[in-house]
């Protein structure tokens, strides 16, 4: 059996040139130059590390609009076999519900075995996605993940988890979406015959919310999240004071105000 196994990637503003819209209280994503999203790396290299020990071919997918086309050549260039652009202006203004319907539903649309996604994007940090995926379609998941092995014979995909306090061995069956632990999976470095291909050659396929069937379920009225405001919170005033032994402290604390 040859596995699917389909990343989630994202473009993002580069967070450390971003700004927030004083008016709508979103990020101002004209103002940053766009980047992939620094988690998503790691998902790459766990999707590309399965595919080295099992027979599986490998699909990058993105939503976003035709200029999020560069993420999916990165990823191309990093090893992928084929790359997925989701793209509609139904899907403008989606949060984190749409956002996972849809992948879910391009994911079933894709045959995915395994879906791996980084555990959050630095635009807005939720690490609600890879759990919708899976949600929407009643597939296992495997989140907080740092080590995989994959069990071709067992239908099953073995993860190492970070949990409180240590850590855990859970084998789930496929299909199943997996978040992996940001840092965990150093990417590899792209070749340079890849990086040729893909920024020469290689052209998406894409997918539209009509051809998934989610036209209706998709973009900012059906999103739940609403800003509520926002402030400028003023720094609280510290002081410092230096003792020279631990008898010195005692005074000082008791004059702290609570």
């Amino acid at each position: 059996m040859t596995w699917t196994i389909v990343v989630g990637v994202k473009q993002v503003p580069d967070d450390d040139e971003i700004g927030i819209d004083p008016d709508t209280g979103r990020l101002d994503r004209a103002s940053a130059p766009a980047v992939m999203n620094p988690p998503d790396r790691d998902a790459l290299e766990a999707a590309l590390s399965i595919a080295d020990e099992v027979d599986a071919r490998v699909v990058a997918m993105t939503m976003g609009p035709p200029m999020a086309t560069p993420v999916l050549e990165e990823a191309v260039a990093m090893g992928c076999d084929d790359a997925v652009l989701i793209t509609d202006r139904a899907f403008a203004g989606s949060d984190t519900w749409p956002t996972s319907l849809t992948l879910a539903r391009a994911a079933e649309a894709l045959d995915a075995d395994v879906v791996v996604c980084g555990e959050e994007t630095t635009d807005s940090s939720t690490g609600q996605v890879p759990p919708g995926i899976a949600a929407h379609n009643g597939w296992a998941q495997l989140t907080y993940v740092e080590e995989l092995e994959p069990d071709p014979e067992g239908g099953r995909l073995i993860a190492t988890r970070d949990v409180e306090g240590g850590h855990e061995r859970v084998a789930a069956e496929l299909p199943v979406v997996v978040a992996v632990a940001y840092g965990e999976f150093e990417a590899r470095p792209a070749g340079l015959h890849r990086k040729i291909y893909a920024e020469n050659d290689f052209e998406p396929a894409q997918l539209t919310a009509e051809e998934l069937g989610i036209a209706d379920e998709v973009g900012l009225a059906v999103s739940p999240t609403a800003v509520g405001g926002m402030e400028t919170v003023e720094p609280v005033e510290r002081r410092g004071e230096v003792v020279d032994d631990v008898d010195g402290l005692v005074e000082p604390i008791r004059g702290v105000e609570t």
